[in-house]
């Protein structure tokens, strides 16, 4: 675990947007104590108008709301009542490495500094889930446009003033990145990996599932409407 002493000086939130997480939501949080302590203000943030993840939260000190549903709705609600100078916006199915908290720290040390991520990784071998990492991984290192299961992580006064997520249907953190670019403003991606689920590439099927991520990336690149990208992603999106 980070050290006490540093951890004093990391002053972050970490948001999870959610529906429908019960299996996962604990075994999330347990992580994320495991790696920052008791310090890190956690914010839960329901999609589901009966709280239905929020009723299985074990840990007393985890902050939740309710929300409307939406990923972008959702992280913009827990965002308005963090308390944190940097918040970190998490899935559920997704942990961090281990030395996250001076990942974090030291990126925010860096002059200029706005937003960062980390790399991908799945928590399944198969080679066409690696294949999908890497390319996922260089293709960020290069935009700098990190995608929202890559755990971004921003300077919450520019979150703020930026006005948030533009709470569209999907790809909200494309979106959000592309502004921080178009300013020149810096964004760190490093090289240590999150471990994420592979369960929608199983659900789907990888190939499927990769195509359809690049064909959506494309069409918005290209002026295609959220709402239109939406239906063709899932109708109902996941968190």
């Amino acid at each position: 675990m980070f050290s006490l002493k540093n951890m004093n000086h990391l002053s972050l939130s970490v948001i999870i947007p959610v529906l429908g997480e019960q299996k996962n939501i604990n075994t999330c949080i347990s992580s994320l104590r495991d790696i920052f302590g008791e310090q890190c203000e956690i914010i839960v943030a329901d999609g589901s108008a009966d709280g239905s993840t929020i009723e299985c939260i074990e840990d007393p000190k985890v902050k939740s709301i309710i929300s409307k549903p939406g990923r972008a709705i959702q992280m913009n609600a827990a965002a308005a009542v963090a308390t944190k100078k940097i918040l970190l916006f998490l899935h559920a199915d997704t942990t961090l490495p281990a030395n996250a908290p001076e990942i974090i720290l030291e990126s925010s040390k860096l002059p200029w500094f706005t937003a960062g991520a980390f790399n991908l990784a799945f928590d399944n071998p198969h080679p066409l889930l690696r294949l999908t990492a890497f390319v996922g991984n260089i293709r960020s290192r290069i935009e700098r446009i990190p995608y929202g299961d890559q755990a971004p992580f921003v300077k919450a006064d520019y979150f703020h003033s930026s006005g948030g997520f533009p709470e569209i249907p999907i790809m909200e953190d494309v979106e959000f990145f592309s502004r921080i670019r178009k300013k020149r403003l810096l964004i760190i991606i490093s090289r240590e990996s999150v471990r994420t689920s592979s369960r929608r590439y199983r659900k789907t099927g990888i190939i499927k599932c990769f195509l359809r991520n690049w064909l959506l990336r494309l069409l918005y690149l290209v002026g295609t409407p959220p709402t239109r990208l939406a239906g063709m992603y899932k109708p109902n999106r996941d968190n």
